[in-house]
């Protein structure tokens, strides 16, 4: 079988179960190759463990063998990372979100149609059996026509936040952190979104890290971002939806992701997790757990970047799509700009909805049929 020779960028904490899902043959088509870092202890550490080469960035863009990178690095760095490697010929799948700045993510999916090549961004979770169980339930019109959607978190960044300081800064911060997980998993079943309008907080925005052993315990720092956010939104189909998020609530993490039909509702698991219960509710029914449809139940990290390989060797259009990782990002960036303007904020771009997975593949290693890439 034909495997395509990936890089890893980025050894931060996300980077261990995407190395171990991928080193472990969980999917087939990837062969992980090299790994890089600016911290180059850790760099060699991940090298070392999983048996890979350590490699600069430069290293990685200049050698003919390594056909995808996987860029796990924080949010500032997307950008400039996916750039190079785009320019350098290689095909990206990049971490949440595609990028900072609007305008970065636009230039990043026009350079890589200018290129021809494929680039993916997670969150890949709705690839995974509660969303995509969830999908063939409104696909299968067992609610009948959908007509409102509901999408909930609240989590403590204030602990999250001290010690990834990221958390707290632009480009990161609840809604461009979290909401990717929410949005998209909406966005795989019921397509894009035409407007939205918002209100958005900072709650306390001026703080002392309290947080003892965090990088920079005692001292003062701003949270730069909302964290809390309310939003409706207007899908293309019709679909009306909200989108609240809090992250100065208590540390235990509560979710709802919803969507409400003429003849029932479907409830979905956590969308920052693959698996899940996936609940069904007729007229006048109790709510019922739902037998999955679906595979990859267990952390699946590297499911998209693995399904993207597979186009690339098919030849065909990948499921995480720039255009579809980009409208949300648009979607957030337009939420922030509704609440900062006060007026309603037209969406310009657009995706095509991508197609389900396979029913059936259960993806967690007990079984694979003889054409895997038939699945993908």
């Amino acid at each position: 079988m034909q495997k395509v020779k990936v890089a890893i960028v980025g050894c931060g904490s996300i980077s261990d179960i995407y190395m171990t899902n991928i080193t472990s043959g969980k999917f087939q088509i990837l062969e992980l190759v090299a790994c890089s870092d600016l911290m180059v202890d850790r760099m060699q550490a991940s090298a070392e463990k999983f048996g890979i080469k350590a490699m600069t960035l430069d290293e990685i863009c200049a050698d003919p063998e390594i056909t995808m990178v996987i860029n796990l690095t924080t949010p500032a760095a997307h950008y400039p990372i996916i750039k190079q490697c785009l320019l350098a010929g290689k095909h990206v799948f990049s971490e949440k979100m595609i990028a900072v700045e609007l305008w970065q993510g636009k230039e990043l999916v026009e350079l890589a149609n200018e290129k021809g090549l494929h680039l993916g961004v997670a969150p890949d979770t709705f690839l995974g059996a509660s969303v995509q169980t969830a999908k063939y339930i409104v696909d299968s019109g067992l609610i009948g026509t959908p007509i409102s959607c509901r999408a909930s978190i609240s989590r403590n960044y204030a602990i999250y936040g001290e010690f990834l300081t990221h958390l707290v800064r632009k480009g990161a911060g609840i809604g461009f952190d979290m909401g990717g997980y929410y949005l998209t998993a909406l966005a795989a079943i019921l397509g894009p979104v035409k407007a939205v309008t918002a209100f958005t907080n900072i709650h306390e925005p001026e703080r002392v890290n309290t947080r003892i052993g965090a990088p920079g315990y005692g001292e003062k720092y701003t949270i730069e971002v909302p964290n809390v956010i309310a939003a409706s939104m207007q899908y293309d189909s019709g679909v009306l939806g909200t989108l609240h998020m809090n992250s100065d609530c208590i540390l235990d993490e509560t979710y709802g992701l919803e969507i409400y039909g003429t003849e029932g509702i479907v409830y979905m698991g956590n969308p920052n997790e693959f698996g899940g219960t996936v609940y069904l509710q007729k007229t006048l029914g109790e709510k019922i757990a739902f037998p999955l449809t679906h595979g990859y139940c267990e952390n699946s990290r590297g499911l998209g970047a693995a399904e993207m390989a597979w186009s690339i060797v098919a030849g065909r259009n990948h499921r995480a799509s720039k255009e579809m990782a980009y409208h949300v990002f648009e979607l957030m960036h337009g939420i922030m700009t509704s609440a900062e303007t006060g007026k309603i904020y037209n969406m310009e771009s657009t995706f095509e909805t991508p197609a389900a997975l396979p029913a059936g593949y259960m993806g967690d290693g007990g079984w694979t049929r003889k054409e895997e890439s038939a699945l993908m």
